[in-house]
């Protein structure tokens, strides 16, 4: 199936952004490790209008078999930018551990809470997780 001009534009845009998306998931990684948390705001904005311009072409996405493979290709070039974000997250995630380790610490308390790894083989703490985690 070819394509018509319209879904062209539209498959250069969604290329274009997929590009600096994935080089602003590498920036963020650098400023995660930096604790740069005035760049990391900065990011953010930028990533959340990516996504959301992103979403608009979620049709494109979702039937991507039956339009070219330049959509695969944009496909699989999205899901290697979740990778990155999962990568992202979990930096995030252990720089949070340390800091509420040490917030423990600093307050005195003799028994933090245990570790332990939740069913999708997560570590975890308690049974209850921690007050700053979503459920």
């Amino acid at each position: 199936m070819t394509m018509d001009m319209d879904e062209s534009t539209v498959l250069r845009s969604v290329e274009s952004d997929i590009s600096i998306l994935h080089d602003l998931l590498l920036e963020e990684f650098e400023v995660l490790k930096g604790r740069d948390l005035d760049r990391l705001r900065a990011l953010e904005q930028t990533k959340t209008d990516l996504l959301l311009r992103l979403e608009s072409h979620a049709s494109f996405f979702l039937r991507a078999e039956q339009i070219s493979a330049d959509w695969v290709q944009a496909r699989d070039d999205l899901r290697t930018c979740r990778d990155l974000h999962f990568k992202n997250l979990q930096l995030l995630r252990r720089q949070m551990d340390v800091v509420q380790g040490a917030l423990q610490a600093m307050v005195g308390e003799s028994d933090p809470l245990p570790m332990i790894y939740d069913r999708m083989g997560q570590v975890g703490a308690g049974r209850y997780g921690r007050p700053w985690q979503s459920a």
